[in-house]
């Protein structure tokens, strides 16, 4: 479990054993290769309406994992997540101009708020989780090119 700490209205914490089952999840592999899932179920979507009745409302969605990934695939894949919706969670105080510290085996890092859509969190290889302790990778990914690796990060702090 990661905290996001700091200068934040909300602060959260991450569980990254649950993001197998979230629909943000992504393959590495394809995010890379640019490839994105056009598919998107809508509360005007009566079928998922009448799941949410059924089930009650569900957070982390989970229905588009479901329909999309057979258990090999989650047994065997490398997934990662964008952590943008949970940094907008947070409410980050300074808004745009927030930085975000992430604590790491090497040391820390800062990455500017304002590039929370290229952040992802790397929580699994070839099925397996990364780490014994649950803890991420931080991947910044633009262009399908993963610009910055941040590895076994244990903490991420708003300032």
């Amino acid at each position: 479990m990661i905290q996001i700490l700091g200068n934040v209205r909300y602060q959260i914490t991450l569980d990254p054993s649950a993001w197998i089952f979230d629909d943000r999840k992504e393959e590495l592999e394809k995010v890379l290769a640019k490839e994105t899932d056009k598919e998107e179920i809508r509360f005007e979507d009566s079928k998922e309406w009448n799941r949410q009745i059924i089930e009650g409302s569900s957070k982390p969605p989970t229905l588009k994992s479901e329909k999309k990934f057979k258990k090999k695939d989650l047994l065997e894949g490398t997934f990662i997540i964008c952590l943008e919706p949970f940094f907008l969670y947070t409410e980050p105080e300074r808004g745009e101009d927030a930085m975000i510290t992430f604590t790491h085996d090497e040391g820390a890092s800062i990455i500017p708020y304002s590039d929370r859509r290229l952040i992802y969190a790397q929580f699994s290889h070839e099925g397996r989780r990364l780490y014994d302790d649950g803890m991420v990778d931080i991947l910044v990914i633009e262009n399908g090119e993963i610009k910055e690796k941040l590895v076994h990060v244990t903490g991420i702090k708003f300032d």
